[in-house]
């Protein structure tokens, strides 16, 4: 709109002006129209059920009129938020891991000095045990909130996605909506078939697995732990590239079997007497559309950014937190309390893959398909 105003100043001087504020209001005629066919209202109660409260209307209306420096600062105000709320919870996570290492080492040595073994290993045992639990407890917390995280992005997905398509038809890319919509759903299946049932158990049972490891000297169970840890990457690296390719060949396809039919019922309209005035309040009104349909991909973009910057904010706080542990605690602490430290930072990074690649999946399919299916 930025534009609009521009030339209306412009043409206020050679005194056209009345011609440009006719356009003008015809554009805005043409998105009042369109946010009332689209039922937005309708899709903004639903969010609202899912907790995630905005005002889709207004959202859709600044990134149409090019007003969106708001979505900026709200996105900031977010991080900041939860940067500095996470750093104050998890500052006393690292304290008591360092202090709880400390006096178990102090007890750990004095007894190596006495000559009592038993006595020092069953300290460095009760010490590794101490701080396992209160690792654990970090991360399973950590685990739940990602696996909410990612119940969020579906449900903002299974919300945000039908009015897209919906918008998608107005313009008349039926038949690249159609493929969006299946994508998008093959994207929900991957996610909770594939994600939440079978790659965080997969992180759960390797952080398990190599705190056991590291309760003895004798290194057991660490070619396990990096075989289920290549198998998480690999699953979610592959994921990713199976829905983007998809999503490629898709674009490739799709937008120009749209524009083969609307080429064709334009030519159709202006072979018809008065078809040309038709054919030109319809490239008006598919012109308002096609900025709406994009309008309302960028938002769904936004809503996906507004689900899950917290939480990522969040895990790296945790993990930044956990490594400043491991190096705080190697000086005075046995190799064994480092590693079951670094396992719990390790578990963490995992969880930050997971909940960036369920994320990037329906992100990028939105961005793909808005980029291909160019009116």
């Amino acid at each position: 709109m930025k534009l609009f105003s521009l030339m209306t100043e412009e043409n206020i001087d050679d005194g056209t002006s009345d011609n440009v504020g006719d356009y003008y209001s015809d554009y805005e005629a043409d998105y009042n129209e369109i946010y009332d066919l689209l039922n937005i209202s309708d899709t903004e109660n639903m969010l609202s059920a899912a907790r995630v409260d905005v005002d889709l209307s207004q959202l859709i209306d600044d990134i149409v009129h090019g007003e969106g420096n708001q979505v900026g600062e709200m996105l900031l105000e977010l991080i900041k938020n939860a940067f500095f709320g996470e750093l104050l919870l998890n500052k006393n996570l690292m304290l008591q891991i360092v202090v709880i290492v400390l006096l178990g080492s102090i007890f750990v040595n004095l007894a190596s000095s006495f000559g009592t073994g038993f006595v020092s290993e069953n300290g460095f045992y009760i010490t590794y045990l101490i701080i396992t639990s209160i690792m654990l407890v970090s991360f399973v917390s950590t685990m739940d909130m990602v696996a909410l995280a990612i119940e969020r992005i579906l449900t903002v997905v299974k919300i945000i996605v039908p009015l897209y398509a919906l918008a998608m038809n107005f313009v008349g890319q039926t038949v690249a909506s159609v493929g969006m919509y299946e994508m998008v759903m093959v994207g929900i299946w991957i996610v909770q078939a594939i994600i939440l049932r079978f790659i965080i158990p997969m992180i759960k049972f390797y952080v398990i697995i190599s705190l056991i490891n590291n309760l003895n000297q004798e290194d057991s169970f660490s070619k396990l732990g990096i075989l289920v840890m290549n198998i998480v990457n690999w699953v979610l690296k592959t994921t990713v590239y199976f829905i983007v390719g998809l999503n490629i060949i898709k674009g490739l396809i799709e937008p120009q079997i749209d524009a083969l039919g609307r080429n064709t019922v334009n030519r159709l309209a202006t072979i018809v007497p008065g078809g040309g005035i038709v054919s030109a309040l319809t490239g008006t009104f598919l012109g308002a559309g096609a900025v709406v349909k994009n309008s309302v991909g960028v938002v769904g973009i936004i809503l996906l950014l507004v689900v899950v910057l917290v939480p990522i904010v969040k895990l790296l706080i945790v993990m930044l937190t956990v490594r400043i542990t491991s190096v705080m605690i190697q000086p005075i602490g046995e190799k064994r309390y480092v590693d079951g430290v670094e396992t719990i930072a390790k578990g963490n990074q995992l969880l930050l893959q997971v909940l960036f690649s369920s994320v990037v999946l329906f992100m990028l399919t939105i961005a793909i398909v808005a980029y291909s299916a160019k009116s």
